[in-house]
């Protein structure tokens, strides 16, 4: 076999194991891209879900009990180290040199990628940082509630209403962002 046979023969392997391995390589962005945003999806509906529930307390004792527990309800849901890791995981491929991953991806889209992968990071943060402070405003809202005088209970409550109505056009607002980003990702790749 000559050598320039050999070297086009090789050449042609080359290509097809590195169109293999980009491809590949895609399908693991959209994998993780896709389980993120579905896990997100997943732990903003069911805070909303919660926060629906809060209007169906029959009294204010009822009310109470049901803003302490939504610490345990809505962050024993979310499982924020699973999908940690893929997506930290991901984002380490596209900054090792010699990893397929940063090259599977075409030139126009080589830095907007990386920059989603972070944007859903962030937004995996954020949605853990909300789900905190809702909570925490839940626990207070119940402590005034327990504490209020009954002539106060009223407006109490009421503000434990707009407060869960707040927090549901949040959520909204931040499915639509996570739905979103899950789109551009795969539009780019």
């Amino acid at each position: 076999m000559s050598t320039i046979k050999a070297f086009l023969e090789a050449g042609k392997s080359l290509i097809t194991l590195g169109a293999g391995a980009n491809a590949a390589a895609r399908q693991q962005i959209r994998d993780v891209t896709g389980q993120l945003a579905d896990e997100l999806d997943r732990a903003l509906s069911l805070a909303d879900s919660y926060l629906v529930g809060v209007r169906f307390s029959k009294d204010d004792h009822e009310l109470a009990a049901y803003l302490y527990d939504a610490r345990s309800k809505l962050m024993g849901s979310y499982h924020e180290h699973h999908i940690c890791a893929g997506l930290y995981q991901l984002a380490d491929k596209f900054g090792q040199m010699f990893d397929p991953t940063r090259f599977s991806v075409s030139l126009g889209s080589y830095s907007e990628i990386p920059q989603l992968i972070e944007h859903l990071k962030n937004g995996e943060r954020a949605v853990i940082d909300d789900l905190d402070e809702l909570i925490g405003q839940f626990h207070e809202l119940a402590a005034r509630l327990d504490a209020a005088p009954a002539e106060q209970k009223e407006q109490a409550r009421a503000a434990i209403l707009a407060s869960a109505d707040y927090f549901r056009d949040k959520l909204a607002q931040q499915r639509k962002q996570v739905k979103n980003s899950r789109r551009r990702i795969v539009d780019t790749l």
